[in-house]
């Protein structure tokens, strides 16, 4: 989370770059919440995804089999 916090648009102008402590902390609030609703957006993308199309689910769980037996 810490990273796409890092790479939100904002980041460095907003937050980094802010000297203001009250503006700094009002931006990483803003930026706080779309990065979490853009995460939950994305899970949700996902588990939509993993729900309707089987062939889909079977190739992500043989994957992270994959990994998980160290094949990747």
């Amino acid at each position: 989370m810490a990273s796409s916090i890092r790479n939100h648009p904002d980041f460095a102008a907003k937050y980094q770059g802010n000297a203001d402590r009250h503006n700094r902390d009002l931006a990483f609030n803003k930026i706080f919440d779309e990065v979490m609703l853009n995460n939950r957006r994305n899970e949700l993308e996902l588990y939509k995804l993993l729900a309707t199309g089987a062939a889909f689910k079977a190739a992500t769980q043989q994957s992270l089999r994959e990994m998980l037996d160290g094949g990747v």
